[in-house]
């Protein structure tokens, strides 16, 4: 095992004498068999160990039984107490997903804090099984049929060449303790599920089931650096990226022989899943206006664009301005300012309203804007209604949504980022401008 273990690592180049590792060891036996298996080579590394808090002293045993481990052998100890359910409820999470978002940031702080440059999980060659299995139900897509990596940036998985039974068998050949996870006997999990009950039947046809998946997996990565390829030089024909906003051509994807291929896993990198994208695919002849989101993210057909951008929650309370107030940050950022019109050049920037401080009565009001919203934007004649304007001015629709609008006594002052009113601009009477700047985030 050991020798294994050695060549797999040189052969993977999972790291080198420069490297600072940092092994991730809850204690259970993959873990602890990882642990030993670098302590048995004589290579440097410190643990960091995550206390979920799910299974009471169960989890405090088993940060006690890797706290007296790293004692014994003179390892250096991270270990860290986490709230998970809190976590999970607070960010509507499930549990499993909420301990890997804990357990991923807090490595990427210790990583940023004491110069880590590589961290181990104690992953194994029954995982890639049961993962790719996951993933197929799912409809990860391509990707999600690549397994788990060796290397993923300043992630490694030295003991993926090691069966869970191999890796039993060795951590009782050399009298290792290890924590028995009580959750892992039970199906609730679909991890669970497919180890207890889906493998075994595998198995049962095939001795060699879950290692003829795992070198599937290795097959399907090589081809997929072929794939990736031809992802990359698509995505520079059809995809503009401008901030946060991310913009698909649809007659360009359209033009592409593989073009609906390519919007399904570039989706689904970004988290839309499988069923999800081919929707979005279907709807590639629709009309504007359809809308599909995830937690993140939400994606808009706007004409011959798709567009993909972080989800903005604008608070859809009033927000009142008072004369003395000069700066705002939420829901958008504002300064405000009284110039002498005599010393003040007019800019003409959407970002910048330049009002007659005597036509305003405060407070102000700034709230999202509503439909029947009507206005009367400077140069036009009459009104018009904010909805039709921006139907206009071909503002796309994940921009509408945050559109907010200034008011004076129910009176729309300026349709903020973009045009102010008629009846607030500057006139030759006017003395005092109040000078309003949009600030960008």
């Amino acid at each position: 095992m050991l020798s294994n273990f050695l060549q797999y690592t040189k052969e993977n180049l999972l790291f080198s004498q420069s490297d600072k590792l940092l092994l991730a060891v809850s204690g259970g036996i993959d873990s602890m068999v990882m642990l030993h298996l670098f302590r048995l080579a004589n290579i440097s590394f410190s643990v960091a160990h995550c206390n979920f808090s799910l299974r009471g002293d169960e989890s405090n045993g088993d940060q006690a039984f890797v706290e007296q481990q790293c004692a014994q052998y003179s390892i250096p100890l991270h270990a860290k107490v986490f709230n998970t359910n809190a976590f999970a409820k607070e960010n509507k999470l499930s549990i499993q997903v909420a301990a890997r978002e804990l357990r991923y940031g807090w490595f990427t702080e210790l990583c940023a804090e004491h110069g880590y440059t590589k961290v181990a999980i104690a992953h194994n060659n029954d995982d890639v099984a049961e993962t790719v299995l996951i993933n197929l139900t799912r409809g990860t897509g391509l990707k999600g049929l690549t397994g788990i990596k060796a290397v993923n940036g300043k992630y490694i998985r030295p003991i993926l060449f090691a069966s869970r039974n191999e890796i039993k068998d060795f951590a009782k050949a050399n009298s290792f303790g290890f924590r028995e996870d009580s959750t892992n006997a039970t199906v609730k999990y679909a991890r669970n599920r497919i180890r207890h009950n889906v493998l075994p039947e595998l198995s049962i046809i095939s001795g060699t089931a879950k290692k003829s998946i795992y070198n599937t997996t290795l097959h399907l990565q090589e081809a997929w650096q072929i794939v990736d390829s031809e992802m990359q030089r698509i995505k520079q024909r059809v995809v503009r990226e401008v901030g946060l906003t991310r913009t698909y051509s649809i007659p360009l994807l359209k033009e592409e022989a593989f073009g609906n291929f390519f919007l399904r896993e570039d989706l689904n990198r970004l988290g839309f899943s499988a069923a999800i994208a081919n929707q979005i695919v279907d709807n590639l002849n629709a009309q504007s206006g359809k809308v599909f989101r995830i937690k993140n993210y939400q994606l808009v057909k706007d004409r011959e664009l798709l567009v993909v951008c972080p989800i903005i929650s604008i608070n859809p309370e009033e927000v009142f301005i008072d004369e003395q107030t000069h700066h705002i940050t939420s829901p958008i950022e504002l300064t405000l300012e009284r110039k002498n019109v005599a010393n003040e050049t007019i800019d003409k920037s959407p970002m910048v309203a330049m009002l007659d401080a005597a036509k305003l009565s405060f407070p102000l009001t700034l709230r999202p804007w509503q439909k029947g919203d009507k206005f009367s934007p400077l140069g036009m004649k009459g009104f018009k209604k904010v909805s039709d304007y921006l139907i206009d001015k071909k503002i796309p629709l994940h921009e509408k949504e945050c559109i907010m609008v200034l008011c004076s006594n129910n009176d729309i002052v300026w349709l903020v980022g973009h045009r102010i009113d008629n009846r607030f601009k500057i006139s030759p009477t006017t003395e005092t401008i109040l000078k309003i700047v949009k600030r960008e985030k």
